[in-house]
Protein backbone atom coordinates (compact mmCIF):
# COMPACT_ATOMS: atom_id res chain seq x y z
CA UNK A 1 0.00 0.00 0.00
CA UNK A 2 1.72 3.30 -1.04
CA UNK A 3 0.02 6.48 -0.68
CA UNK A 4 1.67 9.69 -2.47
CA UNK A 5 1.16 13.10 -1.80
CA UNK A 6 3.11 15.42 -4.27
CA UNK A 7 4.21 19.00 -2.51
CA UNK A 8 6.37 21.96 -3.24
CA UNK A 9 9.94 21.77 -4.84
CA UNK A 10 12.45 21.49 -3.36
CA UNK A 11 15.97 24.48 -3.39
CA UNK A 12 18.41 22.58 -1.45
CA UNK A 13 19.02 18.64 -2.35
CA UNK A 14 18.65 15.85 -0.03
CA UNK A 15 22.18 14.97 0.48
CA UNK A 16 22.77 18.95 1.91
CA UNK A 17 19.68 18.42 4.52
CA UNK A 18 21.35 14.85 5.58
CA UNK A 19 24.33 16.76 6.02
CA UNK A 20 22.85 19.44 8.52
CA UNK A 21 20.39 16.62 10.61
CA UNK A 22 23.50 14.65 11.33
CA UNK A 23 25.91 17.98 12.49
CA UNK A 24 22.52 18.96 14.50
CA UNK A 25 22.98 15.53 15.92
CA UNK A 26 26.26 15.04 17.58
CA UNK A 27 26.12 19.16 18.69
CA UNK A 28 22.87 17.74 20.52
CA UNK A 29 24.70 14.92 22.00
CA UNK A 30 27.81 16.49 23.01
CA UNK A 31 25.71 19.45 24.33
CA UNK A 32 23.46 16.57 26.70
CA UNK A 33 26.74 14.89 27.28
CA UNK A 34 28.60 17.89 28.62
CA UNK A 35 25.16 18.94 30.83
CA UNK A 36 25.21 16.01 32.69
CA UNK A 37 28.68 15.69 33.37
CA UNK A 38 29.20 19.29 34.64
CA UNK A 39 26.13 19.36 36.60
CA UNK A 40 26.89 16.18 38.39
CA UNK A 41 30.69 17.44 39.09
CA UNK A 42 28.69 20.05 40.73
CA UNK A 43 26.19 18.40 43.12
CA UNK A 44 29.28 16.15 43.98
CA UNK A 45 31.19 19.18 45.19
CA UNK A 46 28.22 20.70 47.58
CA UNK A 47 27.46 17.26 49.13
CA UNK A 48 31.42 16.53 49.32
CA UNK A 49 31.07 20.08 51.62
CA UNK A 50 27.41 18.57 53.14
CA UNK A 51 29.60 14.99 54.28
CA UNK A 52 32.67 17.47 55.42
CA UNK A 53 30.32 19.46 57.91
CA UNK A 54 28.51 16.22 59.39
CA UNK A 55 31.82 14.72 59.89
CA UNK A 56 33.18 18.04 61.35
CA UNK A 57 29.83 17.57 64.03
CA UNK A 58 28.53 20.52 62.45
CA UNK A 59 25.48 19.21 61.51
CA UNK A 60 23.53 16.46 62.81
CA UNK A 61 22.92 13.12 60.59
CA UNK A 62 18.97 14.46 60.16
CA UNK A 63 20.13 17.86 58.52
CA UNK A 64 23.09 15.60 56.41
CA UNK A 65 19.84 13.90 54.68
CA UNK A 66 17.97 16.65 54.40
CA UNK A 67 21.04 19.14 52.88
CA UNK A 68 21.90 16.34 50.51
CA UNK A 69 18.27 15.86 49.42
CA UNK A 70 17.76 18.94 48.66
CA UNK A 71 20.87 19.38 46.53
CA UNK A 72 19.85 16.39 44.40
CA UNK A 73 16.08 17.82 43.81
CA UNK A 74 18.64 20.66 42.94
CA UNK A 75 20.41 19.51 40.35
CA UNK A 76 17.99 17.29 38.83
CA UNK A 77 16.09 20.18 38.56
CA UNK A 78 18.73 21.74 36.43
CA UNK A 79 19.43 18.90 34.23
CA UNK A 80 15.84 18.20 33.28
CA UNK A 81 15.31 22.09 32.41
CA UNK A 82 18.66 22.14 30.59
CA UNK A 83 18.27 18.92 29.09
CA UNK A 84 14.70 20.48 27.97
CA UNK A 85 15.98 23.61 26.34
CA UNK A 86 18.26 21.56 24.36
CA UNK A 87 15.88 19.40 22.99
CA UNK A 88 13.13 21.92 21.85
CA UNK A 89 16.07 23.55 20.61
CA UNK A 90 16.83 20.22 18.16
CA UNK A 91 13.49 19.98 17.40
CA UNK A 92 12.46 23.45 16.03
CA UNK A 93 16.06 23.53 13.93
CA UNK A 94 15.18 19.87 12.23
CA UNK A 95 12.14 21.04 11.91
CA UNK A 96 13.07 24.29 10.06
CA UNK A 97 15.98 22.07 8.67
CA UNK A 98 13.00 19.58 7.04
CA UNK A 99 10.82 22.10 6.44
CA UNK A 100 12.98 24.04 4.02
CA UNK A 101 13.99 20.85 2.22
CA UNK A 102 10.58 20.10 1.15
CA UNK A 103 8.95 23.43 0.80
CA UNK A 104 11.77 25.76 -1.86
CA UNK A 105 11.51 25.87 -4.86
CA UNK A 106 12.58 22.70 -7.18
CA UNK A 107 16.24 22.95 -8.95
CA UNK A 108 16.71 23.87 -12.07
CA UNK A 109 12.48 23.81 -12.32
CA UNK A 110 13.21 19.99 -13.17
CA UNK A 111 12.97 17.75 -9.92
CA UNK A 112 10.11 18.09 -7.21
CA UNK A 113 9.95 16.34 -4.05
CA UNK A 114 7.10 14.32 -2.33
CA UNK A 115 6.18 13.21 1.25
CA UNK A 116 5.49 9.58 0.76
CA UNK A 117 3.53 7.20 2.95
CA UNK A 118 4.12 3.83 2.94
CA UNK A 119 3.69 0.09 4.28
CA UNK A 120 6.02 -2.29 2.85
CA UNK A 121 9.91 -3.04 2.90
CA UNK A 122 10.61 -0.82 6.14
CA UNK A 123 7.27 -0.91 8.14
CA UNK A 124 4.57 1.94 8.67
CA UNK A 125 6.95 4.79 6.75
CA UNK A 126 6.81 8.44 6.38
CA UNK A 127 9.32 9.33 3.89
CA UNK A 128 10.81 13.01 2.95
CA UNK A 129 12.39 11.62 -0.56
CA UNK A 130 13.07 13.19 -3.93
CA UNK A 131 11.69 11.78 -7.41
CA UNK A 132 14.98 10.49 -8.30
CA UNK A 133 15.84 8.92 -5.59
CA UNK A 134 18.67 5.89 -6.37
CA UNK A 135 18.28 2.63 -4.58
CA UNK A 136 21.70 3.76 -2.40
CA UNK A 137 19.33 6.43 -1.03
CA UNK A 138 16.93 4.61 -0.02
CA UNK A 139 19.24 2.32 1.77
CA UNK A 140 21.77 4.80 3.00
CA UNK A 141 19.01 7.22 5.10
CA UNK A 142 18.49 8.82 8.48
CA UNK A 143 15.17 7.69 10.33
CA UNK A 144 13.07 8.68 13.43
CA UNK A 145 11.44 5.65 14.83
CA UNK A 146 9.42 4.42 17.41
CA UNK A 147 9.47 0.89 19.08
CA UNK A 148 7.24 -0.64 22.11
CA UNK A 149 8.28 -3.51 24.54
CA UNK A 150 6.99 -5.25 26.87
CA UNK A 151 9.93 -4.86 29.96
CA UNK A 152 10.55 -7.81 32.73
CA UNK A 153 13.12 -8.18 35.77
CA UNK A 154 15.50 -11.67 35.87
CA UNK A 155 17.29 -12.88 38.55
CA UNK A 156 20.04 -14.49 36.42
CA UNK A 157 22.18 -11.75 34.37
CA UNK A 158 22.29 -14.79 31.62
CA UNK A 159 18.87 -15.19 31.31
CA UNK A 160 16.98 -14.42 28.48
CA UNK A 161 13.17 -15.90 29.92
CA UNK A 162 11.13 -12.42 29.62
CA UNK A 163 8.02 -14.37 31.69
CA UNK A 164 9.72 -15.15 34.77
CA UNK A 165 7.12 -14.97 37.69
CA UNK A 166 9.39 -14.26 40.30
CA UNK A 167 10.50 -10.46 39.59
CA UNK A 168 7.59 -9.36 41.42
CA UNK A 169 6.75 -7.10 37.82
CA UNK A 170 3.29 -7.05 36.24
CA UNK A 171 4.02 -8.77 32.81
CA UNK A 172 2.32 -7.39 30.46
CA UNK A 173 1.85 -4.05 32.34
CA UNK A 174 5.73 -3.20 32.48
CA UNK A 175 7.12 -1.88 29.62
CA UNK A 176 9.83 0.22 27.59
CA UNK A 177 9.12 3.18 24.60
CA UNK A 178 11.99 4.36 22.81
CA UNK A 179 12.53 7.32 19.99
CA UNK A 180 15.74 6.72 18.25
CA UNK A 181 17.24 8.99 15.39
CA UNK A 182 19.27 6.84 13.59
CA UNK A 183 21.16 6.59 10.32
CA UNK A 184 21.40 3.46 8.02
CA UNK A 185 24.72 2.94 6.51
CA UNK A 186 25.34 0.07 3.73
CA UNK A 187 28.51 -1.93 4.51
CA UNK A 188 30.75 -2.82 1.21
CA UNK A 189 29.50 -2.95 -2.40
CA UNK A 190 25.65 -1.85 -3.64
CA UNK A 191 24.95 -5.88 -3.54
CA UNK A 192 25.91 -6.37 0.21
CA UNK A 193 23.30 -7.75 2.06
CA UNK A 194 25.36 -5.79 5.39
CA UNK A 195 24.04 -2.55 7.06
CA UNK A 196 25.20 -0.70 10.06
CA UNK A 197 22.33 1.32 11.70
CA UNK A 198 23.67 3.35 14.92
CA UNK A 199 22.14 6.53 16.37
CA UNK A 200 20.87 8.37 19.55
CA UNK A 201 17.63 7.20 21.99
CA UNK A 202 15.31 8.86 24.29
CA UNK A 203 14.16 5.36 26.14
CA UNK A 204 12.03 5.24 28.98
CA UNK A 205 11.12 1.84 30.95
CA UNK A 206 7.80 1.76 33.24
CA UNK A 207 8.14 -1.19 36.23
CA UNK A 208 4.45 -2.15 37.75
CA UNK A 209 5.02 -4.13 40.77
CA UNK A 210 2.12 -6.39 41.58
CA UNK A 211 -0.63 -5.45 43.59
CA UNK A 212 -0.20 -4.23 46.75
CA UNK A 213 2.93 -3.57 45.94
CA UNK A 214 4.65 -0.02 46.17
CA UNK A 215 8.59 1.27 45.27
CA UNK A 216 9.58 2.49 48.43
CA UNK A 217 12.66 4.25 49.38
CA UNK A 218 13.85 4.80 52.93
CA UNK A 219 17.52 5.10 54.22
CA UNK A 220 19.02 5.04 50.93
CA UNK A 221 17.58 1.88 50.26
CA UNK A 222 14.52 0.60 47.78
CA UNK A 223 12.70 -2.13 48.39
CA UNK A 224 8.61 -2.90 47.98
CA UNK A 225 6.42 -3.30 50.38
CA UNK A 226 2.19 -3.57 50.39
CA UNK A 227 0.63 -0.58 50.15
CA UNK A 228 -1.21 0.50 53.50
CA UNK A 229 -2.74 4.16 52.86
CA UNK A 230 -6.12 3.24 51.17
CA UNK A 231 -7.08 1.20 47.80
CA UNK A 232 -4.13 1.28 45.32
CA UNK A 233 -5.74 1.72 42.07
CA UNK A 234 -1.63 2.06 40.09
CA UNK A 235 1.84 2.26 41.13
CA UNK A 236 4.90 2.44 39.25
CA UNK A 237 8.43 2.93 38.64
CA UNK A 238 10.24 4.68 35.66
CA UNK A 239 13.37 5.18 34.19
CA UNK A 240 14.62 7.85 31.63
CA UNK A 241 17.54 6.80 29.71
CA UNK A 242 19.89 8.24 26.73
CA UNK A 243 21.36 5.74 25.19
CA UNK A 244 23.91 5.56 21.81
CA UNK A 245 22.51 2.39 20.52
CA UNK A 246 24.27 0.60 17.36
CA UNK A 247 23.25 -2.83 15.32
CA UNK A 248 24.41 -4.77 12.46
CA UNK A 249 21.83 -5.88 10.40
CA UNK A 250 21.95 -9.29 7.36
CA UNK A 251 19.71 -9.52 4.64
CA UNK A 252 19.16 -13.41 4.54
CA UNK A 253 17.39 -13.65 1.13
CA UNK A 254 18.83 -10.23 -0.26
CA UNK A 255 16.81 -8.82 -3.31
CA UNK A 256 18.27 -6.80 -6.10
CA UNK A 257 17.01 -4.03 -8.95
CA UNK A 258 18.89 -2.64 -11.57
CA UNK A 259 20.09 1.42 -11.91
CA UNK A 260 21.96 2.61 -14.02
CA UNK A 261 23.37 -0.43 -15.42
CA UNK A 262 24.51 -1.29 -12.02
CA UNK A 263 22.68 -3.96 -9.60
CA UNK A 264 21.36 -2.81 -6.02
CA UNK A 265 20.52 -4.12 -2.81
CA UNK A 266 16.61 -3.05 -2.68
CA UNK A 267 15.30 -2.50 0.88
CA UNK A 268 11.84 -1.18 -0.64
CA UNK A 269 11.56 -5.09 -1.15
CA UNK A 270 10.10 -7.32 1.29
CA UNK A 271 13.16 -9.63 2.48
CA UNK A 272 14.04 -11.52 6.27
CA UNK A 273 16.31 -9.54 7.97
CA UNK A 274 18.60 -10.95 11.26
CA UNK A 275 20.03 -8.07 13.78
CA UNK A 276 22.82 -8.00 16.29
CA UNK A 277 23.62 -5.05 18.29
CA UNK A 278 24.60 -3.20 21.36
CA UNK A 279 23.73 -0.10 23.42
CA UNK A 280 25.13 1.84 26.32
CA UNK A 281 23.18 4.83 28.11
CA UNK A 282 22.88 6.98 31.01
CA UNK A 283 19.86 7.21 33.28
CA UNK A 284 18.91 10.69 33.56
CA UNK A 285 15.84 10.45 35.98
CA UNK A 286 13.89 7.89 37.80
CA UNK A 287 10.80 8.10 39.60
CA UNK A 288 7.54 6.51 41.42
CA UNK A 289 3.92 7.37 41.33
CA UNK A 290 1.27 5.76 43.14
CA UNK A 291 -2.32 6.43 42.55
CA UNK A 292 -4.94 5.58 45.23
CA UNK A 293 -8.59 5.93 47.04
CA UNK A 294 -7.68 6.90 50.75
CA UNK A 295 -10.06 5.66 53.47
CA UNK A 296 -12.65 7.71 52.49
CA UNK A 297 -12.58 6.81 48.65
CA UNK A 298 -10.97 10.08 47.47
CA UNK A 299 -8.51 9.74 44.91
CA UNK A 300 -4.86 10.76 45.64
CA UNK A 301 -1.38 10.43 44.21
CA UNK A 302 1.92 11.15 45.15
CA UNK A 303 5.33 10.75 42.89
CA UNK A 304 8.91 11.49 44.45
CA UNK A 305 12.33 10.75 42.33
CA UNK A 306 15.24 8.31 43.30
CA UNK A 307 17.85 8.99 45.12
CA UNK A 308 19.51 5.68 45.06
CA UNK A 309 18.92 2.27 43.91
CA UNK A 310 19.06 2.64 40.21
CA UNK A 311 22.35 2.33 37.82
CA UNK A 312 23.33 5.45 36.31
CA UNK A 313 24.55 3.40 33.34
CA UNK A 314 23.32 0.96 31.21
CA UNK A 315 24.73 -1.42 28.77
CA UNK A 316 23.05 -4.44 26.96
CA UNK A 317 22.72 -6.38 23.89
CA UNK A 318 19.70 -6.77 21.11
CA UNK A 319 18.56 -9.14 18.32
CA UNK A 320 16.00 -8.75 16.27
CA UNK A 321 14.03 -10.61 13.51
CA UNK A 322 12.37 -9.20 10.50
CA UNK A 323 10.71 -9.56 7.40
CA UNK A 324 8.69 -6.93 5.40
CA UNK A 325 7.68 -4.17 8.07
CA UNK A 326 7.45 -6.38 10.76
CA UNK A 327 10.71 -6.47 13.09
CA UNK A 328 10.52 -8.26 16.44
CA UNK A 329 13.60 -7.54 18.72
CA UNK A 330 14.78 -8.28 22.08
CA UNK A 331 16.63 -6.57 24.24
CA UNK A 332 18.93 -7.87 27.29
CA UNK A 333 20.37 -5.67 29.64
CA UNK A 334 23.87 -6.44 30.88
CA UNK A 335 23.78 -4.40 33.54
CA UNK A 336 21.56 -4.98 36.61
CA UNK A 337 19.17 -1.74 36.40
CA UNK A 338 19.45 -1.84 39.78
CA UNK A 339 22.85 -1.66 42.30
CA UNK A 340 22.88 -3.16 45.84
CA UNK A 341 21.12 -0.55 47.60
CA UNK A 342 18.08 -1.99 46.00
CA UNK A 343 16.63 -5.00 48.30
CA UNK A 344 15.07 -6.24 45.38
CA UNK A 345 14.53 -10.55 43.99
CA UNK A 346 15.51 -9.34 40.27
CA UNK A 347 17.32 -6.87 39.32
CA UNK A 348 18.84 -7.49 35.51
CA UNK A 349 16.23 -5.93 32.62
CA UNK A 350 14.76 -7.62 29.52
CA UNK A 351 12.32 -6.68 27.13
CA UNK A 352 10.44 -8.02 23.75
CA UNK A 353 9.11 -5.99 21.30
CA UNK A 354 8.20 -4.37 17.85
CA UNK A 355 8.59 -1.54 16.39
CA UNK A 356 5.97 0.73 15.48
CA UNK A 357 6.86 3.31 12.79
CA UNK A 358 9.52 5.59 11.04
CA UNK A 359 10.05 8.97 9.49
CA UNK A 360 12.71 8.56 6.43
CA UNK A 361 14.54 11.54 5.96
Amino acid sequence: MKVKILLLAMLSSFATAQTTLDNQMKSYTEKVNSIVSTEKANMKAETDKIDEAFNSGKITKAEQIAQKDAVSKKYETIINDKIENERQQFENITKETVRESIYEKPFNGKKASQTELSLGGKGLSISINKNDKSPEQYINTSALNVAYAFANLTKDKGSFNPFENDSEMRIGNSHSVEVQFRKDKQLGSFTSPWVLRYGLAYRTDTYMPKRPQVFVQNDSQLYLEDFKEGNLKRSKLRNVYLTLPIEFQFYLNPKYTEYDAKQYLDVRKKMWKVGLGAYAGINTRSIVKVKFHNENDKFKKYDYTLDDGVNAFLFGGKFSLGYGGVNLFIKKDFTPIFNNKANLPNKNGIQIGIEIANIDF
